[in-house]
Order: C-alpha cells, then sequence, then structure tokens
C-alpha cells in the first residue's frame, strides 16, 4: 500500500515522501480502516515545520484527521464493525494528547485505537469526515465548555476560517445569536452563510464600536475566540458580566500579556483549547453532538482545496500560505 510519510523536519518539499509498504494488521483494541480522504490542519503543518518538536521515529505517516471504512479489526473490538463508515481523529498523537505518534490518516490503509474511529452518519461524505477531527471538534470545545449557549450572543473571531466557520454553525444551531468578525468581502459571504447573524470587517470598520452597538448595552456572553492576544484587552469593554471565553489559538503573539483586573473586575472566565488533549468526556460530547449536527444537516464543513495523496506537499504549502479559507484535505 502507499502512505505519505515525514521523514525530517523542514520544508514540505523536503520533508514529506511517498512510500509503499507492508499492508498493516490491526492489534489488539484496534480497527483497520481504509482511507477515503485525510485532513491538512494547521497542527500537521506546524508538526512537520518543526515548531512543534523533533521526530519520533526515522519516518512517520503524517495527519490526525481523516475518514474511510473500516475492513478489519483486532482482539477485543465488535467484528460488526467491519463495513463501518467512520471518521478519525488524534490519529498521529500520544495517548494524552500531548506527545507525537508515528502512524497517522495520510495511507491506504491505518490501524487505530477502535475509539479513535467514531462512526461517521451515512448522510456525511468522507470528505466532510476529514474536517471533523481537529477543526470540528475545536469549535464545539470552543463553543460549548461553558455550557449551554441557547439565547446567548456569541463572538466568533475569524469567522470564515475552519474552526470558525464550524463554530458559527453549532453555536446557531444550539439556539445562540451569533456576530462573526472576518477580513475581506469574500470571508464575509462566507460567514454569513454559515448562519451569522452578525458579520463584521474589522480591517475596514471600527470592531469596538460595532461590536458594543451589536451587542447591546449587556455586552457579548461568549467567545470563540482564534487571535487571543489580538483581542484580550478588547474584553472588558466589548464582554458582559461573568462572560466567558473558548480561545483556541493566539497566533499573533504566542505568549498574550493579559489584563487580569479588567477581566477580573467583570469575573471574565478564559478556557484555552487544545483538542489533542481534551478530556475523554469532552471528546464524547463532541462526537455526539457533531454526527447529530451532520446528521440534521446543520454542520457542513467548508472544504476550499482538495489534493491527491501523492500531492501532500502542495497541500502542506497551501495551508502553510494562509490563503485558504476553509480546510485542505486529501483524496485517497
Amino acid at each position: 500500500m502507499k502512505a505519505m510519510f515525514c521523514v525530517a523536519r523542514g520544508a514540505a518539499g523536503e520533508t514529506l515522501e511517498l512510500h509503499d509498504v507492508d499492508t498493516p494488521a490491526p492489534g489488539p483494541g484496534e480497527v483497520r480502516v481504509r482511507m477515503h480522504t485525510s485532513g491538512v490542519n494547521p497542527s500537521d503543518v506546524k508538526l512537520r515545520s518543526g515548531v512543534q518538536g523533533p521526530m519520533v521515529a526515522d519516518r512517520v505517516v503524517i495527519h490526525n484527521d481523516g475518514a474511510g471504512v473500516i475492513d478489519a479489526v483486532g482482539e477485543g473490538v465488535e467484528p460488526s464493525r467491519v463495513g463501518e463508515r467512520v471518521w478519525l481523529y488524534n490519529v498521529n498523537r500520544s495517548a494524552d494528547g500531548l506527545g507525537q505518534g508515528v502512524s497517522g490518516t495520510a495511507a491506504e490503509l491505518t490501524c487505530v485505537p477502535a475509539a479513535l474511529a467514531a462512526p461517521l452518519p451515512d448522510v456525511a461524505s468522507f470528505e466532510a469526515g476529514a474536517c471533523l477531527g481537529v477543526p470540528a471538534m475545536t469549535a464545539h470545545r470552543a463553543v460549548t465548555w461553558a455550557g449551554p449557549i441557547s439565547g446567548k450572543t456569541v463572538l466568533v473571531t475569524g469567522g470564515a476560517g475552519a474552526v470558525g466557520h464550524s463554530a458559527i454553525q453549532i453555536a446557531k444551531a444550539m439556539g445562540a445569536r451569533v456576530i462573526a468578525t472576518i477580513s475581506s468581502q469574500a470571508k464575509d459571504a462566507i460567514a454569513r452563510d454559515a448562519g451569522a447573524d452578525v458579520v463584521i470587517n474589522y480591517r475596514s470598520e471600527d470592531l469596538e464600536a460595532r461590536i458594543t452597538q451589536e451587542a447591546g448595552r449587556n455586552g457579548v456572553e461568549h467567545v470563540v475566540e482564534v487571535d487571543l492576544a489580538a483581542h484580550v484587552t478588547l474584553y472588558p469593554k466589548i464582554l458582559a458580566f461573568d462572560a466567558t471565553v473558548g480561545a483556541y489559538a493566539s497566533s499573533s503573539d504566542m505568549t498574550p500579556k493579559l489584563p487580569f483586573y479588567p477581566l477580573a473586575f467583570r469575573n471574565i472566565c478564559l478556557q484555552p483549547v487544545f483538542v489533542y488533549s481534551m478530556s475523554d468526556k469532552a471528546k464524547g460530547l463532541a462526537i455526539a453532538d457533531i454526527n447529530a449536527l451532520l446528521t440534521s444537516g446543520a454542520l457542513t464543513p467548508r472544504i476550499d482545496a482538495r489534493f491527491e495523496l501523492a500531492d501532500a506537499v502542495s497541500a502542506h504549502q497551501a495551508v502553510e500560505g494562509g490563503q485558504l479559507t476553509g480546510n485542505a484535505i486529501l483524496t485517497i
């Protein structure tokens, strides 16, 4: 079978190689999945580049997310799972989510712990299934960690990105009023199509003034945050008392300074979100809600770029370029 390996840290063209390897056999507690798609996430790109640490083996099959069909099971797994359509998550990570694994989804066949293969609803495509493990699960946790949001005003920054787009859909399906920020006219349409009630272009509008106007005197009650450093100083001005924040990135500054007392005076609660180390309970809730939303049609991940397995280098370069509005996937 064919698989795409990372053989070193560095540029995609210098580190990714397609190889023919033996077909793997599932071990105890594992399922083998015939892959149809593999998701290409920013975290996969960062890992390959060396930002998240050195190699853990001479070569590693890349990527964490994907979708396919179970074609074999190991000891201890119900044989009835053979033939099941599944989406995979956290595949190329250690059990605690903090370390690296060696067997990812960018392969014709891959073996994973059975728990990491979630049922893919019949109405959902394999392409959609490749966009769930990191983007949709991150969005779900960032939206829901503080409890129900029905009737609340939720701010989603970066509403046209892969996570932001899913966050808008999840928040709307759960009964929230959503304000989204974007940076261009094209992204405005994407956020509105996802269901955002209000869309604000932070490049051409006064962000604080518009949010204050749209949120009303009570302010925003929950935030799904793509860049904590860029917005945290606004929180005391635009958020309600006891507001909550689910922050999954801080791209403009990885060590942001927090205005502690202004945040404390309003009892604003901040939760950093890292999908790979989410608790089993949080993962279970995310899987259940994501599958229900897929089935109802309320969640439809946006795919911006598709590549063949052999063209993984181009896929990584596209993600690194930062111009995609949605997910990148490999078709296998």
